[in-house]
């Protein structure tokens, strides 16, 4: 189901993409942090939700029948998936840019679009501009400063693991006939995609080129858990077996960069469980992770920390300083 209002502006310069899924107690923040952008530019606001349960899409109908000229509700009827749910609303997007904006977090800086476009309007070989920013964890801010000069070439090697690549999703503007012309957005539908940023980046570093803004933007809140902050085992597990379509869909598109086989991805969920069992401080789980490996004969060091009690949390707090001590 699709709600907007005859007066939803005509040209908009931008389109900003928020795929909603319950959030009822923050959407509003993030709503209002885009309306509040000070630019000499019209844009939309395209909200996607896919079907929440906590009676957010009230929320979502106030705002659009507050603001009928910048916002347009895109409901769907079940459930389909973050990446379905983004691709829907940037087919939809009729904005010359598509900005992104998780449902969780918001923006600081009033000036993020007039920045962003005033650098992509002066910058044609730029197709994906992004932004410093700032994690909100335990009552703090924590502010991310991107080192860009740490990307090397080719920028999708580095992008597919995550390595020297840091990206804040919600603080992304991408032109969008790169999206059109390169991300097949139907197959993100049609498959169900679970997740949308990072295979988008992988594909879209093939054909041009990303660029940080050094001013901070976008505030990601940390604190709570969400489709990609999962602190359930269960939720964690689920979610990686649906990101599993993805793994797949990106090796086909690139073999040679994109490594895949069942027996690799279920290793890979297990390492990821046994690092979220470190993180909770659950010697019992990071056991049963361990040995569950040990079965699919994985070998790794991490393995011998989980063999002894007090070796795994001298091993977990050591981390824990390392982090604190970090410089962010």
């Amino acid at each position: 189901m699709i709600i907007e209002s005859e007066l939803l502006v005509n040209e908009p310069l931008v389109s900003v993409v928020i795929p909603s899924y319950n959030r009822c107690d923050l959407v509003g923040k993030t709503i209002n942090s885009i309306l509040n952008q000070k630019c000499d530019f019209d844009f939309e606001l395209i909200i996607g939700d896919d079907c929440s349960n906590d009676g957010v899409r009230d929320v979502l109908l106030e705002f659009q029948k507050e603001h009928p000229e910048r916002i347009k509700l895109i409901f769907h009827e079940k459930n389909i998936g973050l990446g379905a749910n983004w691709a829907y609303c940037v087919k939809s997007a009729r904005g010359v840019y598509v900005a992104n904006c998780d449902n969780d977090d918001y923006w600081h800086c009033e000036q993020k679009l007039q920045l962003q476009v005033d650098f992509l309007n002066s910058n044609s070989q730029v197709g994906v501009c992004h932004t410093f920013y700032r994690n909100y964890k335990n009552g703090k801010f924590i502010e991310r400063k991107i080192d860009s000069s740490k990307l090397t070439e080719p920028l999708y090697a580095e992008i597919v693991n995550l390595k020297h690549f840091e990206c804040c999703n919600s603080s992304i503007l991408y032109r969008k006939e790169i999206i059109d012309k390169y991300v097949k957005l139907d197959d993100y539908i049609l498959q169900q995609f679970a997740i949308q940023d990072w295979n988008t980046w992988v594909i879209l570093a093939h054909y041009t080129e990303f660029y940080c803004l050094a001013v901070s933007t976008t505030t990601v809140f940390l604190d709570n858990d969400s489709i990609t902050r999962n602190t359930d085992y269960s939720n964690l597990t689920k979610r990686l077996l649906k990101q599993e379509g993805t793994t797949k869909y990106m090796h086909n598109l690139f073999p040679d960069l994109i490594t895949y086989s069942e027996e690799s991805y279920l290793i890979y969920i297990k390492l990821v469980l046994l690092n979220l069992s470190m993180k909770k401080l659950d010697y019992r789980m990071a056991k049963t992770f361990s040995l569950e490996l040990r079965q699919m004969n994985y070998t790794g060091e991490r393995l011998n920390i989980t063999e002894n009690i007090f070796i795994f949390y001298m091993f977990c707090a050591i981390k824990r300083i390392r982090l604190f001590l970090s410089p962010r």
